[in-house]
């Protein structure tokens, strides 16, 4: 990609920003219409609310948005982890009904960690071992959850 096809991109960007931003508009309707137009996570597919830019291009739409303060689409966290997956390995339609939460940030997603002790250390985990007739039936768990009460998925 050349340096022209870069400040083409950036000067869409903008372009539409100046057209579409507004700080009046609510943080839903905002995300919303970031949904609707892919602007708001250009690297992804088309098909898929994105603009199926590369990372340098969309890179070029990130600075457009800095330089005018515009809000971006919800990226935080576990939310962007669970959308990378939903566009690596999940059908169609879950495309298609999980990925406009995301963008939106109307809904939460939590990550589900088995950490016994601390870090991802299995051998660490505490267990009871009972008999039961003629078998020992050993059990144990470690969760660790971060904001699971508050997550819709």
């Amino acid at each position: 990609m050349g340096k022209m096809e870069e400040d083409d991109i950036k000067k869409s960007a903008q372009t539409w920003l100046k057209t579409n931003w507004s700080a009046d508009l609510s943080l839903l309707a905002w995300r919303t219409l970031l949904l609707e137009s892919g602007w708001g996570v250009p690297s992804w597919p088309k098909e898929y609310f994105g603009l199926g830019m590369n990372p340098n291009q969309a890179s070029q739409v990130e600075e457009a948005f800095a330089e005018i303060g515009a809000i971006g689409a919800a990226h935080s966290g576990v939310r962007m982890l669970a959308a990378a997956t939903l566009l690596e390995h999940a059908s169609d339609w879950q495309k298609r009904k999980y990925l406009p939460g995301i963008i939106t940030g109307t809904e939460a997603w939590c990550q589900l960690f088995s950490e016994p002790g601390s870090g991802s250390d299995l051998a660490g985990a505490t267990t009871k071992a009972k008999k039961h007739g003629d078998e020992w039936i050993v059990n144990g768990q470690k969760v660790w959850t971060t904001s699971a009460h508050h997550a819709d998925f």
